[in-house]
């Protein structure tokens, strides 16, 4: 097995245990066995222990709750040293309109884990869009070439770099004319997208986001990026993922930053 799967295979690991009830198990908890003693853990609200026990103490904090969550992995990568997972927790996971959207990613360092980012968000009850925050859309109504997930990390990148400026002009350069979106409140298309960042850029300074790129993942056709995202004296992170295709992005998802329980925290 590739390092890069056996890393995957080691983060999945979390979210069976968290499932069938065998995270916290004394006698071989699963979670000294992934992270290093001085993992580093950043989320946007309280910050966490270092280690094991500082992702014991997230779990544990979503087991609260939502009793009896289970873990349903929607999508992963496996780049380089990182691994990322996005994932629902939810009591009815046939219900992909309950629970939270989580969103991780996990820096190993050898065979362990050295640092680790998570985000969620309670999962929005209707979407614009009448899809899912979770769905795949584009692949089962569209064909079209992957492409190299190299490439891929290339084009998405130079196009999120004009979106942080506001540009958009970047939408006819890089967004497909198909453009599926799981945000809650933008519909599908790019024309949505390009009026969203003429409204966004023309913000006062103090309400206008601030965006830094953290960690750039890619496999296949998604590219994945985990972003520190600052408005005024608030700090949170923020998560979006892409699906391209043809060099043209074609499918979003996303955990929004500063949300209500996420405050001014140092990242």
């Amino acid at each position: 097995m590739l390092e890069s799967e056996r890393r995957r295979q080691s983060v999945l690991r979390i979210y069976d245990a968290l499932t069938t009830g065998r995270l916290h198990v004394e006698s071989g908890d699963v979670l000294e066995t992934i992270f290093w003693p001085d993992a580093c853990h950043h989320r946007s609200s309280q910050p966490l222990g270092d280690g094991p026990a500082g992702a014991r103490r997230l779990y544990l904090e979503l087991q609260t709750r939502l009793p009896g969550v289970v873990a349903t992995v929607k999508r992963t990568v496996s780049d380089g040293e990182f691994v990322a997972v996005h994932w629902q927790a939810s009591t009815d996971p046939r219900d992909e309109f309950s629970g939270e959207s989580w969103c991780e990613f996990f820096r190993f360092a050898g065979d362990r884990v050295a640092e680790h980012w998570q985000l969620h968000a309670a999962v929005p009850s209707s979407t614009v869009s009448g899809r899912s925050v979770f769905s795949d859309a584009y692949q089962l109504t569209h064909g079209a070439g992957q492409g190299e997930a190299a490439i891929n990390r290339e084009v998405a990148s130079a196009a999120f770099a004009r979106f942080l400026e506001f540009d958009p002009t970047v939408v006819a350069d890089h967004w497909g004319d198909v453009y599926l979106q799981h945000n809650e409140n933008i519909p599908d298309g790019p024309e949505a997208i390009r009026r969203s960042l003429e409204e966004t850029g023309g913000l006062p300074d103090e309400f206008r986001p601030s965006f830094t790129v953290v960690v750039t993942v890619a496999e296949g056709d998604l590219v994945w990026l985990l972003e520190r995202v600052r408005v005024g004296n608030l700090t949170g992170l923020g998560v979006d993922i892409f699906r391209l295709a043809d060099r043209r992005i074609v499918e979003h998802w996303d955990i929004p930053a500063l949300r209500p329980d996420s405050v001014d925290a140092e990242l």
